[in-house]
């Protein structure tokens, strides 16, 4: 997606490799404390129209890690949207106070793509409705390189509802610039109706298959009417029996957040191939290296 400001990220589709690969480098070396970074006295408005936990501070913490002040609005509280101003009004008026980048969580119905036409200020896509959330993406395949040395080549497995999942989104672009496999598994009313996935109906295989397990959150405000809890966790569960049936090798993955005994249970993150809270972790240096990457002119 070309934008007026041309540093936009709204999706991975249009974010050449290159930049993706120079993007883990830079995480790399803040990782490494090699980073010779003294600041850079600017601010970022961090504009969240729906409720996060770690993708809202984590980009706090990577601002505050990089000398950038958070100028922060969490929905509508405190704030001009309770007396009807619209989102768009409110992020045109944010960006004529000129912050350095614009991040925003919205739902589909803001046109985020039209709004990076208006105003100067970069936009960075933090979960925008089931379009795409390509910076959960991004720290997840630092995580499998983290662990497996390459993304190349892995099989990445999305349990869940991925229908309604801006994360599996990004994912389907992503794995064409870095060359891994992408499959699902889930009920069918969880599923894409259409798109040529591979798509395992059984979660043994699916699992057996895979190098990387991922579950996604079960939306229970949407399906606890009209599918069973229950017999989800049975057939779709990432249970310490239903995991049997993957590899040693291989990682256990969640965005978050994780309804426990739903679709993951507690016992599963003390597993050593479970990487949830690592992915948090790796979610601040990858936000701190697109930041960087951004304002030092590498991005």
């Amino acid at each position: 997606m070309s934008s007026r400001n041309n540093k936009s990220i709204l999706d991975l589709q249009s974010l050449e490799k290159s930049k993706i690969d120079n993007l883990f480098s830079v995480a790399d070396a803040i990782v490494a404390g090699k980073l010779d970074f003294k600041g850079f006295g600017k601010t970022g408005a961090l504009l969240f129209f729906e409720a996060s936990t770690r993708t809202r501070m984590s980009f706090e913490t990577a601002c505050a890690r990089l000398g950038v002040y958070p100028l922060r609005l969490d929905g509508k509280s405190s704030s001009s949207l309770e007396k009807g101003e619209s989102q768009e009004d409110t992020i045109l008026n944010v960006a004529a106070m000129a912050p350095a980048f614009l991040v925003v969580r919205c739902g589909d119905d803001l046109n985020l793509q039209a709004l990076s036409e208006k105003v100067d200020s970069p936009i960075l896509n933090a979960g925008w409705g089931k379009k795409g959330h390509p910076t959960q993406a991004l720290l997840d395949a630092y995580t499998i390189r983290k662990h497996l040395g390459s993304c190349a080549g892995q099989k990445l497995l999305i349990v869940g509802d991925v229908r309604h999942s801006r994360v599996a989104a990004s994912h389907f672009e992503l794995a064409q610039k870095l060359n891994y496999e992408v499959a699902l598994c889930g009920p069918k009313e969880f599923l894409p109706e259409s798109g040529g996935f591979k798509v395992f109906s059984s979660l043994q295989e699916g699992l057996q298959w895979a190098t990387v397990a991922m579950a996604l959150r079960v939306q229970i405000e949407r399906h606890s009417s009209l599918y069973s809890l229950a017999d989800y966790r049975l057939s779709y569960g990432f249970t310490a029996r239903n995991l049997l049936a993957l590899s040693k090798q291989a990682l256990i993955m969640h965005p978050g957040p994780i309804n426990q005994g739903t679709e993951m249970d507690a016992e599963v993150l003390q597993d050593p191939r479970c990487q949830v809270l690592d992915q948090v972790s790796n979610g601040v240096f990858i936000r701190q290296g697109l930041i960087y990457s951004m304002l030092s002119g590498e991005l």
